[in-house]
C-alpha cells in the first residue's frame, strides 16, 4: 500500500517542479522610471550650466550684447548637445543618462537617428528657453500671442500632464512626436507590444484641451484688457509699456501685491504692506543713476490711478545676460513709499 503511494506521490510533485515559474521579464518594465529620468535632466542641466558659465567667463561682454537673443545662442547649445548624445551617434545616451544607466530608444529598441534626436528635443527646448525670455511688447500684445501661449503654456502643460500621468510608457509629448523611449540601459531588443501602443485617448484628448487653453488664453487676457479699463491688470499693462518705451530699457516687469507681516512685539500684530515692483533690464551697464530709477517709479505713478495710495513701490535695475543655461546679473533696488518717490528729486 505504501509503495504504491510513494510513485503516485512522485508523479504529482513531478509537473508541479516542471511547471515555469512567472518570468521576471513580464513583471518587471524596461521603461526608465520617473526619478531616474529627472536626476538624468538635472544633471544634463548641471553640464550645460558648467558649458555656459565657460562661455560667459570667456565672452561676458559678447554675451551682454546679444541682448534677448542670447537664449537664442543657449538653445542651440543645448540642441546641439541633446541632439547629439540622445542619438546613435552619443549610444542614446546624454551625460545624465549615462549616468543613470537609461538611454533614449524607439519602439524596436534601437537609438534615434540624429534628426529624430533633435526633433525630440524641440518641445522641450522651446517651452525653456522662450519661458521667461525677454520678449518686446509687439509680441506681447499682438496676434502672436497666440503663437507664444501655445509655444510655452500648451506645450509645457501637455509635456508637463504627460511625464506625470503617462505611467504606462513614461513618453512625455516629446517622446510621443520621436516615437522615442526611455528605458534602463540594460535592456536589449524590441519594446512589448503593450509599452509600444498608442498614446490612450484620454491623453490625446487632455493634451489637444491644454494646447487649445494655451492658445486661446493670451487672446481671452488680450480682450478682457482692451474692454475693460478696470481691471487689475490694466494699469500694470499701461506702466508695462511707459517703462519699455523708455530708450535705455530692454525690457521689463512689472507686479503688484500684499505682503502680510507679523511683529514679535506688540501683541504679535500683523500689518499688510500693498506694494508695486517694477524690474527693468537696461541696455547699458549705467544702472547706478537715481535718476532712472526715479522716471520709472513717476512712470507708475502717473500710469496708476492707484499707485499713490500704495504702502511701497520697488523699483529694480538689472544689467548682464542670461543664455538660458547660464546667466549673469547686477541689480540695482530702491524701495520707497509713493510719497517719498514723489518727493525726490
Amino acid at each position: 500500500m505504501s509503495s504504491t503511494a510513494e510513485p503516485t506521490a512522485q508523479s504529482q510533485a513531478t509537473p508541479t517542479q516542471a511547471q515555469p515559474s512567472p518570468s521576471t521579464a513580464s513583471s518587471t518594465s524596461p521603461i526608465a522610471n520617473f526619478w531616474r529620468r529627472v536626476a538624468a535632466f538635472m544633471l544634463d542641466g548641471l553640464a550645460l550650466g558648467l558649458i555656459g558659465m565657460a562661455l560667459g567667463a570667456l565672452a561676458s561682454d559678447a554675451l551682454v550684447g546679444l541682448g534677448p537673443w542670447g537664449r537664442l545662442l543657449g538653445f542651440g547649445i543645448a540642441l546641439a548637445y541633446f541632439g547629439f548624445f540622445n542619438s546613435r551617434l552619443g549610444w542614446g545616451q546624454s551625460l545624465g543618462k549615462r549616468l543613470l544607466q537609461i538611454k533614449v530608444v524607439d519602439a524596436q529598441g534601437a537609438e534615434l537617428p540624429l534628426g529624430r534626436a533633435v526633433l525630440r528635443y524641440l518641445p522641450v527646448g522651446t517651452v525653456w528657453f522662450l519661458s521667461n525670455a525677454q520678449l518686446p511688447d509687439a509680441l506681447l500684445f499682438s496676434a502672436w500671442a497666440a503663437v507664444l501661449g501655445l509655444a510655452i503654456f500648451g506645450l509645457g502643460a501637455c509635456l508637463l500632464y504627460l511625464f506625470l500621468f503617462n505611467r504606462r510608457s513614461r513618453q512625455a509629448l516629446h517622446d510621443v512626436l520621436s516615437g522615442s523611449f526611455v528605458v534602463n540601459a540594460a535592456w536589449q531588443g524590441p519594446l512589448p507590444a503593450d509599452l509600444a501602443a498608442p498614446l490612450p485617448t484620454l491623453h490625446r484628448a487632455v493634451c489637444a484641451l491644454l494646447l487649445l487653453l494655451g492658445t486661446l488664453g493670451p487672446l481671452i487676457s488680450q480682450q478682457w484688457l482692451q474692454k475693460d479699463s478696470q481691471t487689475p491688470f490694466a494699469p500694470l499693462a499701461q506702466i508695462l509699456r511707459a517703462v519699455n518705451a523708455e530708450p535705455w530699457v530692454q525690457s521689463s516687469a512689472v507686479n503688484q501685491g500684499v505682503t502680510y507681516t507679523q511683529s514679535s512685539k506688540d501683541g504679535g500684530s500683523s500689518r499688510t504692506i500693498r506694494h508695486l515692483s517694477i524690474h527693468a533690464i537696461s541696455r547699458d551697464a549705467d544702472i547706478d543713476q537715481a535718476q532712472r530709477l526715479q522716471a520709472l517709479a513717476r512712470l507708475a505713478l502717473d500710469a496708476h490711478p492707484d499707485a499713490a495710495t500704495l504702502d511701497q513701490i520697488q523699483i529694480t535695475l538689472a544689467h548682464g545676460y542670461d543664455i538660458g543655461i547660464a546667466s549673469s546679473w547686477r541689480y540695482q533696488r530702491r524701495v520707497l513709499s509713493p510719497a517719498e518717490w514723489a518727493a525726490s528729486p
